[in-house]
């Protein structure tokens, strides 16, 4: 079996000055306190949070300002769906957090199958009495995203939904089995574990403008796609180190970098960026090549460039955005144990599971009275 490494106090976590990370524009919607109180009305109206602790954990990590930095073209109308999706989101990933291959293989199953039967009903509402709480807040937000979108968008976003929900399988056996995995299985995995490509998804509903679906699966386009995310999730391995190491999380590209190339944490921490600074500028080598494609693309119409130019920014608002929340979230600042929830009943309600009275008690020691 492969054990993590230790992580030494001393790790220096950012990228230096002069990356090109900073040079990326740094932006936030004037939403943000908007964003901040229907994140937690999702939670409250769901019962997606164990306890007052979990709820101010859930508070502190400033969900809102992820979603205000990283979607520059938000409307108005379209912030209560986009909150109640990173609610899901985040409170889900947090549920799989320790699961073992088993649970988390009949979690995705349950999920998977529910995320089917009213994916392509045009918002239907999930007919079965004993769907669970997260599953029904799922469905009220597929249902103000359908109306919305095209077919292309939705089995696009379906996709990678199903993809995100998968990875925890995986993740799930790596944990179990203390195997840190190879670089290749890593990069490719780590797309989808992240969430980022629905979150990317999400820019077209949030800015109420889509991509024509030739042009999104353009060469250039797709390349740049991959390269933000890959840009999010592998700075949230390096911000996310020491809690994930804490919790006994093993898919790390921190730890998959040290293990391929027999390196010390911190000379891995430093390729990590090295490879994010070679993203990034793939990501604007492609920009540059989609602006002279589109600029020879008849039939293009003046809505369709404007829609392809805010993907654009909200791509780049994402890779930098992503980096200017973490350094005020507590979401990786504190490094604790505590989880937004244990209760897999929210998942799936046939399997009994609730939080463990240990947990309970002693979380509801630390509430303030």
């Amino acid at each position: 079996m492969t054990m993590p490494h230790p992580v030494p106090d001393d790790l220096r976590l950012l990228p230096g000055p002069d990356h090109i990370l900073y040079r990326l524009p740094t932006r936030i919607s004037p939403y943000q306190a908007d964003l901040e109180l229907l994140i937690l009305e999702w939670a409250d109206r769901y019962g997606v949070v164990d306890s007052p602790r979990a709820r101010q954990r859930l508070a502190d990590t400033h969900l809102g300002e992820l979603i205000a930095r990283c979607y520059p073209h938000l409307r108005a109308e379209r912030l209560a769906p986009l909150a109640g999706w990173f609610t899901w989101a985040f409170v889900i990933d947090d549920l799989y957090d320790g699961c073992e291959s088993a649970e988390a293989i009949g979690h995705t199953r349950t999920t998977l199958r529910t995320l089917a039967a009213f994916s392509l009903r045009s918002g239907e509402p999930p007919s079965a009495r004993d769907v669970p709480p997260l599953t029904v807040e799922l469905a009220e937000v597929w249902r103000a995203l359908v109306v919305q979108q095209s077919p292309q968008w939705q089995l696009r976003f379906i996709t990678h939904m199903g993809q995100f929900l998968d990875a925890f399988y995986y993740e799930a056996v790596n944990r179990e089995h203390r195997h840190v995995p190879s670089l290749g299985c890593y990069t490719q995995l780590r797309r989808a574990s992240g969430g980022i490509t629905p979150s990317l998804d999400l820019l077209e509903f949030a800015a109420g403008l889509e991509v024509p679906s030739l042009v999104h699966e353009s060469e250039q386009l797709r390349t740049m796609a991959n390269k933000a995310a890959d840009v999010v999730v592998w700075v949230n391995d390096v911000l996310s180190l020491k809690k994930e190491l804490v919790i006994g999380e093993v898919t790390n590209g921190v730890l998959a970098v040290s293990r391929e190339l027999c390196c010390g944490i911190q000379d891995a921490i430093d390729h990590v960026y090295r490879r994010v600074a070679r993203d990034i500028r793939a990501f604007l080598r492609a920009e540059e090549s989609l602006t002279t494609l589109c600029g020879s693309w008849h039939g293009l119409r003046p809505a369709d460039r404007v829609a392809i130019s805010a993907f654009i920014d909200g791509m780049k608002a994402w890779m930098r955005g992503n980096l200017d929340w973490a350094l005020n979230s507590h979401r990786y600042s504190e490094v604790d144990t505590l989880r937004l929830t244990h209760n897999a009943a929210l998942l799936d309600p046939r399997s009994g599971l609730h939080p463990s009275p240990t947990t309970t008690a002693t979380e509801q020691a630390r509430e303030p009275r």
